[in-house]
């Protein structure tokens, strides 16, 4: 058999053609793809700082709450057993039932006082449920944008490969499937877009707003609130006067337990095991005092609150404004690409000229067709 004679539709294929303008099309996906990703975990990261802020929040105001209860507990056990039985042994000297009366007075007064410091106790607002809300909204959004984005690179994969193979059934689906990617790309830069105008005007001045908020949903009073949230030589503590007058009644009861181990120990054998006990309680006491103090200073929830903000106005803002670009970018190549696939189409050879059989196979009827041509030009 003689030379294949090559024909002029073969000597430049249409996918010649359409390849330049096919990565044209693409190639804007393809880098919005990366910067979606990166915005993508930008934003979760933000998200996962405040949920972490909040909990931590919660542990702090939690073990305030959990101090108090334990300390309360512990000055009003000693008033029952230890004081009772101090004032039963001690009833035959005046003297010493009133100092131990006064150490009794004392205990309560501390209690009262320390009472009033678990400020959290009985507030409807759970900073964990907060944090679990947030977490579970923002799994779903993190989901909802990868298969957003797998969607962008597998249209964009498809579409490169429909023109390539010149599959006319492929290029249709692909059309299709670019017109939902637009919906949806253009869908979700009106809701980032929204989000992030919000988000700014939140981070531009978000004490007031969180304070008002968190006045409204908790019913503490704004001295508190301001407390915690600015955080500043400008507030004071609202909580001193009360840790002041725990302190004092705190000193008093020492002292009164000093004076009676002096007085009572050496004429009343069967008063020092009660003493002693009165005096573990209150070095217990004390150190859950200390702790109190630490706990109830503005550092650590100012700290937490300042976590929160830097995780929603920084990475997520940042985050958000990444996947704006990301759907821009889809949105205007995607479009672009609609509007060129008809053009595609059109260089696209007719239907009657593909065929899967293998062109040297001398059944081809392609080929036995352009044989018979040959031979007859000889």
């Amino acid at each position: 058999m003689g030379p294949r004679v090559p024909h002029p539709e073969e000597a430049a294929s249409p996918g010649a053609a359409l390849l330049p303008f096919s990565w044209a099309g693409n190639g804007a996906p393809g880098a919005g793809i990366g910067i979606g990703f990166y915005g993508n975990s930008e934003t979760s990261d933000g998200v996962s700082q405040l949920s972490s802020a909040l909990l931590h929040a919660n542990h702090t105001l939690s073990t305030i709450d959990d101090v108090v209860l334990e300390t309360v507990e512990r000055l009003g056990e000693a008033v029952k057993t230890e004081l009772t039985t101090l004032e039963e042994v001690l009833s035959v000297r005046m003297e010493l039932v009133a100092a131990t009366r006064g150490a009794r007075r004392q205990a309560e007064a501390a209690a009262q006082y320390l009472q009033g410091l678990a400020f959290w106790q009985g507030v409807s607002l759970s900073p964990v449920q907060v944090a679990e809300d947030v977490t579970f909204v923002e799994e779903y959004r993190w989901l909802a944008y990868v298969l957003l984005l797998l969607l962008v690179l597998l249209v964009c994969l498809f579409t490169l490969l429909g023109l390539a193979k010149q599959s006319k059934w492929l290029v249709v689906v692909m059309t299709a499937m670019s017109l939902l990617v637009l919906v949806l790309s253009w869908g979700s830069v009106g809701l980032e877009a929204a989000t992030a105008v919000g988000l700014s005007d939140f981070c531009s001045n978000p004490d007031t707003y969180v304070l008002n908020l968190t006045q409204e949903e908790t019913g503490l009073s704004s001295d508190i609130l301001s407390y915690y949230f600015l955080c500043n030589q400008a507030v004071s503590n609202p909580f001193q006067q009360r840790l002041t007058l725990s302190q004092r009644a705190l000193a008093s009861i020492h002292s009164q337990l000093q004076g009676l181990e002096r007085e009572a120990i050496p004429q009343f054998s069967a008063a020092q095991k009660p003493l002693l006990s009165l005096e573990e309680t209150l070095n217990v006491t004390e150190r859950s005092f200390h702790q109190l103090v630490a706990l109830l200073h503005c550092r650590s929830l100012h700290k937490d609150y300042g976590s929160a903000l830097r995780g929603l106005c920084e990475d997520a803002l940042e985050g958000l404004l990444f996947l704006m670009l990301f759907s821009l970018l889809s949105a205007g190549a995607l479009a672009t690409t609609l509007c060129s696939l008809p053009r595609a189409w059109a260089l696209f050879p007719p239907s009657d000229d593909y065929d899967d059989t293998d062109d040297d196979d001398p059944f081809n009827p392609q080929e036995s067709k352009r044989f018979v041509q040959w031979q007859s030009s000889i």
